[in-house]
């Protein structure tokens, strides 16, 4: 493996045999590539220096890391979501060849804080109902959703997560707005986009190495009453992007 002639780092020019396996095809998406021990012996080099490559390469989106599993050719293309529509977590992956899923990571109730109620338009000392989900695109996970609902709402809620979950059908919990009989659903969408590094509980259900990109979205979804749902929604930058198509309106500038 080590070269005379070249410079670069030893465990850049791991990443770089990495990255020429997965380009010519010879590692094909989703196949499961050789171990950390496997790779250090083939290329001869130490597991260190494979383990430090094999950061870099999840990091890139070239592998993926699937916990208790082992390592596998990750996919060169990401999800791609039109922020102009609300489409269904289900029907955005469907529509570029994935097959999506949800699991529920953790139901539960808690008292609010003073941000959080302000949000909900609750009192401090009133209970909310926190769902967290996570969404996969062909078993790989690509979104964490964390999110909190008024009382009168996160019962229902939760029961038809569940139902939608033992039916095997993928959702986000926009989706689970169409499925129940709620008296008031979302017509207003609020949302800020920003870039994060991923914490210990991302790293843990998202499969991405420490401090990797993270797209964040907050969402407050509101009726003519008001707020409904508070929802932080973590999305993997390797395996997701957003787009949006905007009319532009150029009119004569003074001096022009």
């Amino acid at each position: 493996m080590t070269s005379t002639t070249n410079t670069a780092p030893l465990y850049h020019q791991v990443l770089d045999e990495i990255r020429r396996r997965v380009t010519e095809g010879e590692w094909v998406r989703g196949e499961r590539v050789p171990s950390e021990r496997q790779l250090a012996e083939l290329l001869d080099v130490s597991r260190i220096t494979v383990r430090h490559a094999v950061r870099l390469a999840v990091a890139e989106g070239l592998v993926e890391q699937r916990r208790g599993v082992g390592t596998f050719v990750g996919s060169p293309e990401r999800v791609e979501q039109d922020l102009s529509a609300v489409r269904s977590f289900e029907l955005t992956l469907a529509e570029q060849g994935y097959v999506a899923s949800t699991e529920i990571l953790e139901v539960g109730t808690l008292i609010s804080d003073l941000t959080l109620a302000g949000i909900l338009r609750t009192d401090p000392a009133t209970p909310v109902h926190n769902l967290r989900l996570l969404g996969r695109g062909d078993s790989t996970p690509v979104v964490y959703y964390d999110s909190y609902f008024t009382p009168a709402l996160g019962r229902e809620m939760v029961r038809v997560a569940h139902e939608l979950r033992d039916r095997g059908q993928a959702f986000s919990t926009l989706d689970l707005y169409r499925q129940g009989s709620f008296e008031r659903v979302p017509t207003m969408l609020s949302q800020t986009i920003d870039a994060v590094l991923a914490s210990a509980d991302l790293v843990e259900h998202l499969g991405v190495p420490e401090g990797a990109a993270i797209l964040a979205i907050e969402s407050v979804m509101s009726d003519d009453e008001g707020p409904l749902e508070f929802r932080r929604a973590y999305y993997r930058a390797d395996r997701y992007k957003f787009a949006v198509k905007r009319r532009v309106s150029i009119g004569a500038t003074p001096n022009s």
